[in-house]
């Protein structure tokens, strides 16, 4: 299999997420006068997966022409490169983080919850000798407390206060 098909493959699981999602969000019913309900969020992201997996797919099939295209110009066999192997560990920790990070919420509170998932979220996805610890923590409490100030302030959504 060409690896580039992955990325195509990669794409239309995302497209068909979003799918499911936005579907999902319309039987959200509306407890608040404005115009932002419950759903918009939700939908925006939906909507911003769908795109992003278009784009994922529109490359991965461009770089499998171009892949075919290299291959059939030239007889020279390459050398694979260590970093493209594929490894899911990063995939299977963020879906346990997710499911931690849903389960303690409502307990925790929104806040802290969310500082402490990004920080661990930037952990695993990041490269051990690029890790930063300071930028990880100010980026994941500064984006947690923006976001709580946006959704309690501007869209009147109350977040799991927990704690605080």
């Amino acid at each position: 299999m060409i690896p580039k098909i992955r990325d195509v493959q990669s794409g239309i699981f995302l497209l068909i997420v979003s799918v499911i999602m936005f579907s999902a969000t319309l039987s959200f019913k509306k407890l608040t006068t404005s115009l932002v309900g419950p759903a918009f969020m939700p939908q925006v992201i939906a909507g911003l997966i769908a795109l992003m997996a278009l784009a994922i797919i529109i490359q991965g099939i461009r770089n499998v022409k171009a892949e075919r295209v290299k291959e059939a110009s030239s007889d020279v066999v390459t050398k694979k490169d260590p970093k493209d192997e594929v490894t899911y560990r990063p995939v299977i920790l963020t879906f346990i983080l997710m499911a931690v990070y849903v389960a303690v919420m409502p307990f925790v509170g929104f806040l802290i919850t969310t500082a402490v998932y990004m920080f661990i979220q930037m952990m695993i996805l990041s490269d051990k000798p690029e890790r930063r610890w300071l930028l990880f923590a100010v980026v994941s409490v500064v984006a947690s407390a923006t976001i709580y100030y946006v959704f309690r302030n501007v869209f009147y959504v109350m977040l799991p206060s927990g704690l605080l």
